[in-house]
């Protein structure tokens, strides 16, 4: 029997944190029948930051222009391509997402924050979950029928709206154009890993005109956990993810797809927030108050507030005022104790990321991310500095980006991935639940990458299994105590035990 590794993780894109699904590694099959080798453009080329769209003046048509059985509504009987709208339509998430700005949970939202429109009707809640335009809404810039509306998420919030691309992507030269020529009618190639992950981040980790701040989280949103390796293994895939997994070349049994995807969807899903970071920084509305108790909360922005406490760890705030407690003995790592601890959820392994691609080092005590954080942690950052770094960083990931796209991954870069983030997990664990959780998720991703790579077919090594045992430990340590939805029960006893698996998995690989 084919062994086939999978692994759960601990929330999906809309369901309330703290919920537990399973999942597949993201090529969906086995590691036997996986193929392809390392990720680059359809010509060759390492991708930087991909192609800018020009939207001006366009509009989505809809997902009626999409779901002819000729066109993208077939039965799947030929498999994924022909039936990406069934697919959709029938199993993705994203084809809900305006139907749940109904629910009770959204209803209390609205009425919690005060806003002016209720959230099927607000800019603020509609430019994830039902985008008709992009750039997002503006104001009182919301247009689209409720037709419209009822598609949610669909074609064109991820390809880029269609009206001037919708034509000619159906004739036989499309295939010969460029992603620029393609870019110039609107159209987003997501076959470039770093324009794939950013359109995800742009809001499941946000941006301006979609951002899920604290106020926000203090009404009842779910928390962004956003990691791009997990969520795009639990997509039901519309794509032939052999082809992402081939492209680059005829080696098909020997893909680094998997750590490539993981490791450039760090790098995106990081300046992703880095961008809201510096609108928040340069755009923050110091006059918002809500003063009058009858004052209505805008529906159509979301206010910049500096500083932002969504991006912050919640339980330095949100735990018991226990005296000693775990969070005194474990130590504050760069900030004083009483500082706030920036980034806990979308930075603690990119050291070991950007690291690895040769650009920059991070660890430094002088690297943007290292001043970054530490100007963070004070209660009211120095604005200019903020931006200034946050910028000095972003153009770092780019960098780091395009040169690891445009690397083919060998099983030794890889085990040293492993390697890196176990040690860096180490730490990161003791930290933080979000530390912890990002070590194991970017471990599994990266483990699957490595077992792509060496090729393994039929019963894993026994290395592999050790990893596997270990992976699993380290995953019931991180799962919410029943009763909770969230890891407000986290401290020294599970983060030691995580430490402790941590070390094994980079025992194993010595």
């Amino acid at each position: 029997m084919h062994w086939k590794m999978t692994f759960r993780i601990l929330f999906t894109a809309t369901a309330i944190a703290g919920v537990v699904v399973s999942t597949r590694t993201s090529s969906g099959v086995e590691p036997a029948e996986t193929s392809g080798v390392a990720l680059r453009t359809a010509e060759g080329a390492a991708p930087t930051r991909g192609v800018a769209l020009q939207s001006s003046g366009r509009h989505f048509v809809g997902v009626g222009g999409c779901a002819a059985a000729n066109c993208h509504g077939g039965d799947g009987t030929k498999g994924t391509v022909g039936s990406e709208y069934s697919i959709w339509i029938q199993d993705d998430k994203h084809a809900e997402a305006y139907s749940v700005l109904y629910n009770e949970t959204s209803q209390r939202m609205a009425k919690l924050m005060k806003l002016d429109k209720p959230a099927h009707q607000a800019a603020l809640c509609l430019n994830c979950h039902a985008p008709q335009n992009d750039p997002p809404f503006a104001g009182k810039n919301v247009h689209g029928s409720l037709s419209a509306l009822l598609d949610g998420v669909s074609c064109e919030a991820c390809h880029g709206a269609a009206s001037d691309w919708l034509g000619p992507h159906v004739r036989h030269d499309w295939a010969k154009q460029s992603p620029e020529e393609k870019a110039a009618l609107g159209y987003r190639e997501t076959k470039n890993l770093w324009d794939r992950s950013k359109v995800c981040a742009d809001c499941h980790v946000g941006e301006p005109g979609r951002d899920v701040n604290h106020d926000l989280y203090a009404a009842g949103h779910p928390r962004l956990f956003f990691e791009m390796s997990a969520f795009h293994a639990n997509m039901p895939a519309h794509w032939d993810r052999n082809d992402d997994r081939g492209r680059a070349g005829p080696d098909r049994d020997k893909s680094s797809f998997e750590a490539k995807l993981w490791a450039i969807g760090q790098l995106a899903s990081a300046e992703a927030a880095l961008d809201l970071l510096v609108h928040r920084a340069e755009n923050t509305r110091d006059d918002f108050v809500l003063q009058d108790k009858n004052a209505k909360y805008p529906s159509g922005e979301t206010v910049a507030v500096w500083p932002e406490f969504s991006e912050t760890g919640c339980f330095a705030c949100h735990h018991n005022l226990d005296s000693p407690s775990w969070r005194q003995k474990r130590g504050y790592t760069s900030r004083n104790a009483g500082g706030y601890p920036w980034g806990t959820w979308l930075f603690p392994i990119l050291p070991t990321v950007v690291k690895s691609s040769g650009t920059s080092d991070l660890a430094s005590s002088d690297s943007p991310l290292s001043k970054l954080i530490r100007e963070m942690s004070r209660p009211y950052p120095n604005r200019k500095a903020v931006v200034s770094n946050a910028r000095d960083l972003q153009s770092i990931l780019t960098k780091s980006a395009a040169n690891i796209d445009a690397q083919r991954l060998s099983a030794d870069q890889i085990t040293g991935w492993l390697k890196g983030v176990s040690v860096t997990g180490n730490s990161a664990s003791q930290q933080s639940w979000d530390g912890a959780t990002q070590s194991w998720l970017s471990l599994t991703a990266i483990h699957q990458g490595l077992t792509d790579v060496s090729g393994s077919t039929g019963q894993p090594s026994e290395k592999s299994q050790q990893i596997n045992k270990s992976l699993e430990q380290i995953r019931t340590h991180l799962e919410f105590p029943k009763g909770f939805d969230s890891p407000e029960t986290f401290s020294s006893d599970p983060a030691t035990a995580i430490s402790a698996e941590l070390k094994k998995i980079h025992d194993i690989l010595e």
